[in-house]
Formats: C-alpha cells, structure tokens, sequence
C-alpha cells in the first residue's frame, strides 16, 4: 500500500513546488528592489524647503492598511552646534528610536555633521515637526515606498513552503528506500534553505517599515540662511535685499578677519611700501637739486 501512494505523494509535492515557485520568483524580485531610499514610489513622496517644514499633514490614515517604508531628508543649521546635536539624538532616544550612525566634520567655527536616525513609524510626523521646529531648516523633503504586494507575496510564499516541509517530513517517515530518503532529504534541504531567505527578507521589511529612516545634515554657520516669507515679488526683493545686505556683511568681516590674520604680512608690506616712497622722494630731491645748480654755474660763467 505504501509504494501505490508514495507516486501520488511525490505527484503533489511537485505540484505544490510549482505552486509555490511562482510566487516565490514575485516576491524575490520585490525583494530586490527594496531599499532604504526607494527609488520609484507608490507611496505619497514632499519635497518642502523651511516654510512647509511645519506643514501638520498627516498621512497616518494612509499608512494604516499598506506597508510602507517611509524617508525624510533634511538639512539644518545651527550657531550653538554643540547643543543642536545633543537635541537631535535626544529627540530622537524621546521618541523611542536610535542613531544608526553618524559622521562629524570640519573645525569648530563651520563643523558638519551627518545623521541617520531609525524612528518608530508612528512617530514619524511628530518627528518631522519637531526637527523642523527646534531647529532651522534649509532643505527637507520626506517619501514613502509601498511595499504591500512584496509583503504579501512573501507571507504566502512562506506559507507555500511550510506546507511543503510538513508534506517532505511526512513522506520521510514513511519512505523506507535509501534512494528516496535521500532524494527527500535534498527536498527538505533546499525548502529549509528558502524558508530561511525569505523569512529574512520578510524581517527586514519589517525593520524597514517599523522604523522610518531619517537623513539628517546638521551644519554650524555664523549666519542663518534665510528662508523665503512668500513667492511674489515683494517677497523675493526682500529676500534678495537680505542675501545682499548678507554678502556685504560677510565680505568686511572676512577683511577684517584676514587683516588680523595676517598682521605682521601686512606690517612688513606696510614698513616696506613707506621705505621704497622715502627712497624715490629723496632721488626725487637730489634730481631737482641738480637741476639748480646746473643752470647757475652758466650764470656765473
């Protein structure tokens, strides 16, 4: 009896292999595409300079039945760097997240710093306000990737193969051929294998869409830049008025800075410019003196 229903249990394993492979190629191509910055978005994507930092929109109603990655971008500035970046990794501990890493730049005066932040989903918009409200933003914008469909196929892609392991086990039990424990136990191999890619990609997904991603730039300047108050033209010849007004503010202390930079240089330039001009006056002196007395030695004659 066992050797008339060991074919038809090979019959539908093979089936469910099929089954299963065809979902499985779905899911390990979404697999692929995914990333921490998505590149084609199904998902809601905002770019936004200071003025819309503040905007409250809320896509939470959006987010509830879809899985998606989400990713904010921005760029800060501060003068008191110091205490800008103890704010950010507090706000972002408060929130129930962490720092995924960071890099720190330049000399105290214009440092940089680089900031990728891991924070829960749903904080996400709080998040994003409070950056935007605690410290000056130049630059922001945030974008979503929907990865509902890659999700789903994963989790039935999974649930394909655990059925299919159950099946192998039973068929091992009952085989009692060398050759076809062997051949089933290659089976249970490769499913075990495959269980175990996909629940990886199934956990990483889950990373990705727990926690949003936030790509922070924090820079120390001297001067805020400033940030458009409107888009019509009463308010960019403000705006121009204030970069100009900026530059020329920023060009004299430059000067000045050099200048006391570079004292005992200019001293020494100074020292020699004032030498070189009593040099020509006094050749200049003798040549007159010379003149003179050239025309009264005449006379004399």
């Amino acid at each position: 009896m066992k050797k008339r229903l060991f074919p038809l249990f090979l019959a539908l394993l093979l089936l469910l292999s099929a089954c299963g492979a065809s979902v499985g190629n779905s899911a390990s191509a979404a697999a692929g595409d995914s990333g921490s910055m998505p590149g084609d978005m199904n998902g809601w994507t905002e770019e936004a300079s200071a003025d819309t930092a503040e905007s409250g929109a809320d896509f939470s109603a959006v987010r509830k039945n879809a899985k998606l990655i989400l990713n904010a971008n921005l760029t800060l500035e501060t003068q008191d760097f110091d205490k800008a970046s103890a704010d950010i990794e507090k706000m972002a501990a408060d929130a129930g997240g962490y720092l995924e890493s960071s890099s720190l730049s330049g000399d105290a005066g214009s440092r940089h710093a680089s900031y990728v932040l891991r924070i829960p989903q749903e904080k996400f918009e709080a998040f994003y306000e409070q950056l935007g409200s605690s410290v000056h933003v130049v630059y922001s914008s945030r974008s979503s990737e929907d990865v509902t469909e890659q999700y789903t196929d994963i989790e039935t892609r999974l649930a394909t193969l655990t059925t299919k392991h159950e099946r192998l086990l039973a068929l091992l039990d009952q085989a009692d051929k060398m050759e076809d424990i062997i051949s089933l136990e290659n089976a249970l191999a490769d499913c075990e294998y495959e269980i175990d890619s996909l629940t990886g990609s199934k956990r990483h997904y889950d990373d990705l869409v727990g926690f949003s991603t936030f790509y922070v730039d924090l820079k120390e300047v001297q001067t805020l830049t400033a940030t458009p108050e409107g888009s019509g033209f009463g308010a960019q010849l403000a705006q121009a008025a204030k970069t100009g007004t900026r530059g020329l503010v920023n060009a004299v202390r430059a000067l000045i800075v050099g200048a006391v930079m570079f004292w005992p240089v200019l001293l020494l330039a100074a020292a020699g410019g004032g030498a070189v001009a009593v040099l020509r006056r006094r050749r200049r002196k003798a040549r007159e003196a010379e003149q003179t007395e050239i025309p009264t030695e005449k006379d004399n004659r």
